[in-house]
């Protein structure tokens, strides 16, 4: 199984790659949150999935600095169930634990008034240099781990957090986002979205972080 998942990862790494190069990729455009603590980069840009359709691929950079511990970081994500309170899913669940760091997990999304149900399951894997005072988790989408519903499930996505120590209770928080949505989104809509998507999740990100023990 493990050795499956792994084939997996990087299967999916190398169409994200290829699809990315391939990608309409306009220019970036930057923006700080009004307390001037958060930086994002973002853009919107288009693939053709696997049914030859062109969607849309949004990427965003998120950037900040924290009075944290990059402890309190890992805790956190390693804590599958508080994923839904900053990423602004309705529930985030732990599947299968397949190592001490790797992880199945699923998240999914009520229907609203302008969007279907969404769902998407997910390997996250940890990694930690402690001699750098580093730690990543990335989080890879794939839609065969977990049995498809009625919800629209994400095929395409991938997110990395990164936490780097500067110094004692100081840690430089880094969340890079590729996602196609799974339901078509018009661009407009889309671009009236970002980048406050982006800071509001961020900020709950720091927040809970912030309350971590």
């Amino acid at each position: 199984m493990k050795k499956i998942l792994k084939t997996r990862i990087i299967l999916f790494g190398m169409v994200l790659f290829s699809t990315y190069l391939s990608a309409q990729t306009p220019e970036w455009k930057t923006a700080t949150s009004k307390d001037g603590k958060v930086t994002v980069k973002y853009n919107f840009s288009s693939r053709t999935n696997e049914n030859d359709e062109k969607v849309t691929v949004i990427e965003a950079i998120a950037s900040t600095i924290e009075n944290t511990s990059i402890d309190n970081c890992i805790s956190l994500m390693k804590d599958i169930s508080k994923h839904k309170d900053f990423r602004g899913e309705k529930t985030s669940k732990l599947i299968e634990q397949i190592s001490e760091n790797e992880w199945i997990i699923y998240y999914y999304n009520e229907k609203s008034l302008i969007a279907p149900a969404v769902d998407g399951s997910y390997i996250m894997i940890f990694e930690e240099d402690k001699k750098n005072k580093t730690a990543t988790f990335t989080i890879t989408a794939d839609p065969t781990l977990v049995k498809e519903t009625d919800a629209s499930r994400i095929r395409y996505a991938k997110e990395i957090y990164s936490f780097r120590e500067l110094k004692e209770n100081q840690v430089e928080i880094t969340i890079k986002t590729t996602v196609s949505p799974g339901f078509k989104v018009p661009v407009l809509l889309m671009k009236r979205a970002f980048p406050k998507k982006i800071f509001d999740n961020t900020n709950k990100f720091i927040a809970l972080v912030s309350a971590e023990k």
